[in-house]
């Protein structure tokens, strides 16, 4: 159950057949792929992205505003001059701001005397895998769950990043779980918490509410780590998990929340046995999201009044780090998770009250001078980062409606360069021009499974072939969320990603009614 925990449809990676010419063609194109950007609407191209946006914050830190030109380099010095003498006319000289100021000014400096158009090109071929998973055919909550991840082999040598798709979860019916696991200093946190993190979630939700099952193996496994726990211990777990609790709130939800604050700290636990650890100073860590999808208590959508209104589900979200979760309905885009990071000033002011560093060897600073994220799971060994790297969880819980569209779930490989905005506008206009695409395909021309493979291989301009695998609506969802997948791992590539990148997509009820995809407008 651990290690297979979901047969996969689909699992394929990006060999590679085309010839020279092609793949030059396809980097040509890689390289002439814009995007609006986010704070100033103006169309940048991908490869030029994180250089556009280290502009816009050197602008901040200077003073000037967005749309402000810095075309003069006498006056953006003299900018800099008089900030300067104002620090060092206060009482409290700040070595850090001066340091500050000094770099946004040679960021702009640097792009008003440069010629080059983009500051890096694609060269090394991608190399993502593509894992589509079978969803019961009873469900109408979730049309598609797909994951692609991508080792990014241009900057990273290992894969750290882990994930799971399990339907019926606790078995039951309409009911999911996902979960990326983005891993630190070493893989075996984020491959643990992946395989044991699922059964403590459900220990825990099966305690308070019963139609939530395990099977024979997993009480073994949970029973088997009963004398780890110990009294003092479950005190402490106690009062971690209820010291958030709303009067007022739906006793439900707040079992849910309660339950995955528990996994998480019982999770810790295990992680403090440094099984298949191998480092003497410092074990592994992971950043982690999950989004438990309940859809048991569907409501038939025939006898509701107002069908946009009916609530078909619940989704419970659960996360620690710096990994995201954003959610598109209507159209629009709703984060679903917290940062636990140097950038979240309420995290900055918990790890300095209670103790703890933060370096400034990034923008942001690193916890004890090691850690990006200021809460994950792991990091034994290094006992004082312990006391500033929490496994406390946030967590939310949103109702799933008709105009919910889809989920979006990744490792900090893609937030890194793109915000949450970008990558969901990327996914709405991928997702509604591949669906609308499927109107011209003949449903007659059907291929096999191996040329579905096949196809997954191509490149962009050629995957809206693989609707024509069969009249199977949940294959055709299943197809359009492995492409949307892949172009958003591709586009983090392409703006400079450095990490791992995981990406999951979760279709729901109202994935096809972006723009353009309206089928009932769609010509005959």
């Amino acid at each position: 159950m651990m290690s297979n925990l979901l047969p996969t449809i689909i699992e394929t990676s990006n060999v590679d057949f085309r010839t020279p010419d092609a793949k030059k063609e396809q980097i040509s194109e890689m390289n002439e792929t814009w995007l609006p950007c986010s704070v100033c609407q103006e169309r940048v191209n991908l490869c030029s992205l994180i250089s556009h946006k280290q502009c816009h914050k050197a602008k901040k830190i200077l003073g000037c505003k967005p749309e402000d030109e810095t075309a003069n380099l006498h006056i953006l010095t003299v900018q800099k001059e008089n900030m300067i003498a104002q620090i060092e006319s206060s009482s409290e000289y700040k070595y850090r701001e001066y340091q500050k100021i000094n770099a946004s000014y040679e960021t702009l400096k640097g792009k008003m005397l440069s010629m080059a158009p983009y500051t890096s090109k694609i060269h090394a071929p991608f190399e993502t895998t593509c894992h589509v998973y079978g969803i019961d055919g009873n469900s109408g909550l979730v049309k598609s769950i797909v994951v692609c991840c991508d080792k990014n082999t241009s900057w990273q040598s290992c894969m750290e990043d882990s994930f799971i798709v399990l339907d019926n979860y606790g078995h039951r019916e309409n009911t999911c779980l996902v979960g990326i696991f983005d891993g630190y200093h070493g893989n075996m946190a984020a491959l643990t918490a992946a395989a044991e993190f699922p059964i403590l979630l459900l220990d825990s939700i099966s305690a308070l509410d019963p139609s939530y099952k395990l099977n024979q193996e997993e009480e073994s496994f949970v029973r088997s780590f009963d004398s780890v726990y110990k009294d003092d211990y479950k005190k402490t777990e106690h009062i971690f998990s209820t010291e958030k609790t709303k009067r007022g709130k739906d006793p439900d939800i707040e079992g849910i929340h309660m339950a995955h604050a528990k996994a998480f700290w019982r999770m810790e636990r295990l992680l403090q046995l440094g099984r298949k650890e191998s480092s003497r100073s410092r074990w592994s860590g992971c950043s982690a999201v999950t989004c438990l999808i309940d859809g048991s208590t569907i409501p038939d959508p025939q006898r509701s009044e107002d069908k946009e209104k009916t609530r078909l589900g619940v989704l419970h979200v659960a996360n620690i780090g710096d990994i995201k979760a954003v959610l598109c309905k209507n159209g629009k885009s709703y984060r679903l998770t917290r940062d636990h990071s140097a950038a979240n000033n309420q995290e900055r002011t918990r790890v300095l009250e209670s103790g703890g560093s933060i370096s400034s060897n990034e923008s942001s600073g690193l916890i004890e001078g090691f850690s990006r994220i200021s809460r994950g799971l792991g990091f034994h060994g290094d006992s004082k980062l312990k006391d500033s790297v929490i496994p406390a969880p946030y967590t939310i819980s949103v109702p799933i409606y008709n105009t919910s569209q889809f989920v979006i779930l990744a490792s900090s490989g893609l937030w890194e360069v793109l915000r949450t905005r970008e990558v969901v506008g990327m996914a709405q206009n991928l997702l509604s021009s591949f669906l609308l695409s499927s109107h011209d395909i003949n449903p007659s021309d059907t291929r096999t499974e191996e040329d579905t493979r096949c196809t997954l291989n191509e490149s962009s301009e050629h995957l809206c072939a693989i609707h024509a695998i069969s009249d199977d609506t949940r294959k055709w969802y299943n197809m359009a969320a492995a492409y949307v997948c892949r172009e958003v791992i591709k586009a983090a590539i392409e703006a400079g990603s450095q990490q791992n990148i995981t990406v999951g997509l979760i279709l729901l009820p109202g994935c096809d009614k972006g723009p353009g995809t309206d089928k009932s407008s769609s010509s005959s």
